[in-house]
């Protein structure tokens, strides 16, 4: 007898049946999942399909001043305000000289600018802008002006040419002060770092050199006579040994002196003063004295061929002649070797100018330096001065 699990007349029996069933609904599932064994393309199938948020719209960069342009090559936006050139080097300056330039303004933005008008800085520079409108594309020169001071030195200043709504543009301005011949370093500084305990240098060397060009000879340093061949440059070695390192005193009781005097067959400077920096002679505050002058000292050079010697003093702090209690009333000498005077006094601008007279006594020879006191109305103050008196034979 036949179990129940068998087929009859050859065929599947049940268990064999249901293991067919089995595998083809496996074989359906993974035909459902490969996405069938056949596919409209004859490639590899498609990868898995991954859905995501849309991107962020992209930003554009936005153009600069100078870049502000469309396609049609008209601007859109304000390009620039130019000043040229952009930066002015003078060169080499005398002392008081005052020298100007011209330089142009021009407007390249697409609508009017409104010049504020003249700027000044500090006492030395300015810039003198006519004040108005400037068209798009119009141009208008402007003049920058430099007034060197009475000492040598490097002037490293800047003009602004003010524009309504904007920022200024800034006008670098830079040149040298020299009398011919130049000192390097210019002063004579017996103190390494700022006058630091234990940092005295009581000597060393000044090179002096003819930047222009023009050979000269010393002739004497401190009044002793030099024998030196026309050179562009020379060496001065200076020794302040002698003298204390704090008291600024001498075995004689002798001050340190305020200056190293170099006199020089060179046209434009017949006394070169190296000013001796010591901690002996530094400048006392002015107190309340309401005016004061910036200049440490002035060389006023040669006599002229009246005999004198005249300098002009910017003197700042005086508003006006008559308005101030205090103005300048006379200027004297307090050395033996010449004499003083002042000549006049005129404002200009915030500055009173004060024109000084300088007259070396007959028998003063060579270099000579001292003091002189301008005396106002209820306050006084020292200036020290160097001068040339008679030539030194040769």
């Amino acid at each position: 007898m036949r179990s129940s699990d068998d087929s009859s007349g050859g065929g599947l029996s049940t268990r064999a049946a249901l293991q067919l069933v089995a595998a083809a609904v496996i074989l359906v599932a993974l035909v459902g999942l490969s996405g069938g064994f056949f596919g409209s393309s004859s490639g590899p199938s498609a990868p898995p399909r991954v859905t995501s948020s849309p991107p962020p719209k992209a930003t554009l960069p936005q153009p600069g001043l100078a870049s502000a342009v469309t396609a049609t090559g008209e601007s859109d936006a304000p390009v620039s305000v130019t000043l040229e050139p952009s930066s002015y080097a003078f060169g080499f300056l005398r002392p008081s000289e005052v020298r100007s330039r011209t330089l142009v303004v021009t407007n390249r933005e697409s609508q009017p600018i409104r010049l504020k008008g003249t700027w000044k800085g500090c006492s030395c520079t300015t810039l003198d802008v006519q004040a108005g409108l400037l068209g798009p594309g119009e141009s208008r020169e402007v003049t920058a002006t430099l007034t060197a001071g009475l000492t040598p030195t490097t002037k490293d200043s800047s003009v602004k040419l003010e524009v309504t709504g904007r920022p200024p543009i800034v006008l670098p301005m830079t040149g040298e002060i020299i009398r011919g011949v130049r000192a390097r370093p210019r002063d004579i500084s017996t103190y390494a770092y700022r006058g630091a305990e234990g940092n005295y240098r009581p000597r060393g060397s000044v090179t002096l050199d003819a930047p222009e060009g023009v050979p000269f000879r010393i002739l004497a340093i401190n009044g002793q006579p030099q024998q030196t061949e026309p050179s562009l440059q020379h060496t001065v070695v200076w020794d302040v040994s002698q003298y204390d390192a704090t008291t600024g005193l001498d075995a004689d009781g002798e001050l340190v002196p305020r200056f190293w005097l170099v006199e020089t067959d060179h046209p434009d400077t017949p006394v070169m003063e190296l000013r001796v920096s010591h901690r002996a002679s530094r400048i006392p505050p002015r107190g309340d004295r309401p005016w004061f002058f910036t200049e440490l000292y002035v060389n006023a050079g040669p006599a002229g061929e009246d005999g004198n010697a005249v300098f002009t003093l910017p003197i700042k702090g005086l508003s006006g002649l008559k308005a101030n209690a205090d103005t300048i009333r006379g200027v004297r000498s307090l050395s033996d070797e010449f004499t003083a005077r002042l000549r006049s006094l005129r404002l200009e601008g915030r500055d009173v100018m004060a024109e000084i007279v300088l007259t070396p006594v007959s028998d003063a020879v060579g270099a000579i330096k001292g003091q002189i006191m301008i005396e106002g109305e209820q306050w006084q103050a020292p200036l020290h001065v160097v001068l040339m008196g008679r030539p030194r034979s040769s």
